[in-house]
């Protein structure tokens, strides 16, 4: 049941000393919990120094400020990692520095990963505000990751638009499962993507080969809901940036290979809820 958690945090004064006390609450604590901080300028950097000086279990990494960018979270990630090959556990949970987690998640997720031995990726189910997401597939943050399956993709992640979501293809892709358990919830304090406004969630889309009829459902469905036009507009511009090809490394496409099994998992999902359809019509 040994377990760390990567904590990547900017500019989060406000936040990160409950995200802090939430892990180190855990009915199961981490063996270690490794932050980041991204050169925060807000106090970020004197409020984990004093929790690493009352508590040796926190470990902290801190970056020189360069701006906000994206882009530096896996790349915030994989510094961690490298920095703690010393530590041996049998997952890895991933965490912004503004999640709150009821005491029990990680043993939770944990034990339930541990029943059932091909899920390699797991988290709970974020809420905002008191709005619980409605997401199916694994949380960004409050994610946890079995170590062997990790270390069997190469033991990081890569810097490129779609990082997240491309642990959950290669996981489809190597035949195994991930889950998300959407009766177990954890707060998110800060509005996710708003920070970038979607642009890149939009160029993900085509750097990991989303078929395009489902890529134009991810898009009318965020149009249709009023309240979500900005969205709408940073997916559609981060996506046809990327498509219209673009000097950015960042939004540059993954192998072939495996877009293409990106692809052909949507269309056949595509073709399973539109067989549905027909069969309910004719019903």
């Amino acid at each position: 049941m040994d377990y760390w958690v990567i904590v990547v945090a900017k500019n989060a004064a406000q936040n990160i000393s409950s995200t802090l006390t939430s892990l180190l609450n855990q009915t199961i604590p981490p063996t270690r919990i490794a932050v980041v901080n991204d050169g925060s300028s807000d106090g970020t950097g004197k409020i984990l120094a004093k929790a690493r000086d009352e508590n040796q279990t926190i470990r902290v990494l801190t970056l020189p400020d360069r701006g906000y960018d994206i882009r530096r979270v896996p790349a915030n990630i994989n510094l961690a990692i490298d920095s703690n090959r010393d530590l041996i556990a049998d997952y890895l949970m991933i965490s912004g520095g503004d999640c709150i987690y009821p005491q029990h998640y990680a043993d939770s997720v944990i034990r339930r990963m541990n029943q059932e031995t091909r899920i390699v990726v797991a988290s709970g189910r974020p809420s905002q505000l008191g709005i619980v997401s409605q997401e199916h597939s694994p949380s960004g943050s409050g994610r946890v990751i079995r170590t062997r399956f990790l270390n069997d993709v190469g033991n990081r992640f890569p810097v490129r638009a779609g990082w997240e979501a491309w642990l959950l293809f290669k996981a489809a892709q190597m035949g195994l499962e991930t889950r998300l358990f959407s009766e177990l919830v954890y707060s998110h304090v800060r509005p996710r993507g708003s920070s970038h406004r979607f642009t890149y969630w939009g160029a993900a889309m085509f750097t990991l080969g989303y078929c395009p009829l489902y890529a134009l459902g991810r898009l009318t469905k965020s149009l249709v809901r009023l309240s979500s036009l900005s969205t709408s507009a940073g997916l559609l511009r981060g996506y046809l940036t990327a498509a219209l090809g673009s000097a950015d490394p960042f939004i540059e496409p993954f192998e072939p290979s495996f877009r293409k099994f990106v692809s052909l998992q949507q269309r056949r999902r595509i073709s399973r809820v539109v067989t549905s359809m027909l069969s309910h019509g004719i019903g």
